[in-house]
């Protein structure tokens, strides 16, 4: 599980920095709504998933 947080971690960041991106006009818009609210959007559900497989890794067993 922590190849797949890690994996969801780079697609998170990759978001975020395509976020970046648009959101100062570097690039213009691929589409009628990838806009910087929509990467940033993307980016931060990815990293929630990045947590929520980082933190299942961690507990095994519960007694």
């Amino acid at each position: 599980m922590g190849i797949t947080a890690l994996i969801f971690g780079l697609i998170g960041g990759l978001c975020a920095a395509m976020g970046v991106v648009t959101a100062l006009a570097i690039v213009p818009s691929f589409g009628v709504e990838l806009t910087w609210p929509f990467w940033f959007g993307i980016s931060a559900l990815l990293l929630l998933i990045c947590i929520a497989f980082a933190v299942g890794r961690i507990g095994g067993s519960y007694e």
